[in-house]
């Protein structure tokens, strides 16, 4: 990169979850692929990468739509999440480098958030029934705004919580909808390819391919 982000007035980091923290994507996937099979339909690559970083119940809403089943959409709503949960207890792990970054970071920065489009139930499961345990000043759910990513409203409030300035927030998100969303609440953005391309993720301030190379960004004068 040539270009560096501008520290100076950052006092907060805030974290998307899935993609970015855990490497849930695959884990995700799985419970998609399971719910199709339960269904009895098959699930086209496309479908994936295209419902990435959504909120669950649009996510479900596309699933009924997309293969035209009949079952009442709470039901599908029901068995996906228990699918779902059953692999986020049994398979989630850190993303690569999230780790070491998030300790680096944590020396550095006083304000701290997790912002995910994933419902608090779902967050409260993996962190009582998983390895996952991160030390986050705040976490902002799907569950604590009116209007989820790509809407402004989950990175607004987070910053809100942490009584800083979305100007004074980098938000690291690996997906469209999530850039979207702290694009349009004024925060910088950083894009990380974990879930998709770099084309995908051209809205975000920078781009970058690990946490390795995100450390290096962020932290070389």
């Amino acid at each position: 990169m040539t270009q560096r982000p501008d520290m100076g007035p950052i006092k907060g980091l805030l974290f998307d979850f899935d993609g970015v923290v855990v490497q849930s994507e695959d884990v995700y996937d799985r419970a998609t692929i399971k719910l199709g099979e339960l269904y009895q339909v098959e699930i086209p690559e496309p479908f994936f990468e295209s419902n990435r970083g959504i909120a669950e119940g649009l996510f479900y809403e596309r699933f009924k739509a997309t293969f035209a089943l009949g079952v009442e959409l709470e039901k599908l709503q029901a068995d996906g999440r228990r699918l779902l949960w059953g692999e986020f207890s049994a398979a989630v792990q850190y993303t690569p480098g999230f780790q070491h970054f998030f300790k680096i970071m944590r020396k550095r920065l006083k304000h701290i958030a997790l912002v995910t489009a994933t419902p608090r139930s779902l967050i409260d499961e993996i962190f009582t029934n998983s390895k996952i345990d991160v030390d986050f000043d705040h976490i902002v759910t799907a569950s604590d705004v009116s209007r989820n990513k790509p809407a402004p409203d989950p990175y607004l409030k987070a910053c809100g919580l942490l009584g800083i300035a979305p100007s004074q927030a980098i938000v690291i998100e690996d997906s469209p909808t999530g850039l979207k969303s702290a694009t349009s609440a004024g925060c910088q953005t950083i894009g990380i390819t974990t879930s998709c391309d770099r084309e995908s993720l051209k809205e975000a301030n920078f781009v970058v391919d690990s946490f390795g190379e995100l450390e290096e960004l962020l932290t070389t004068v």
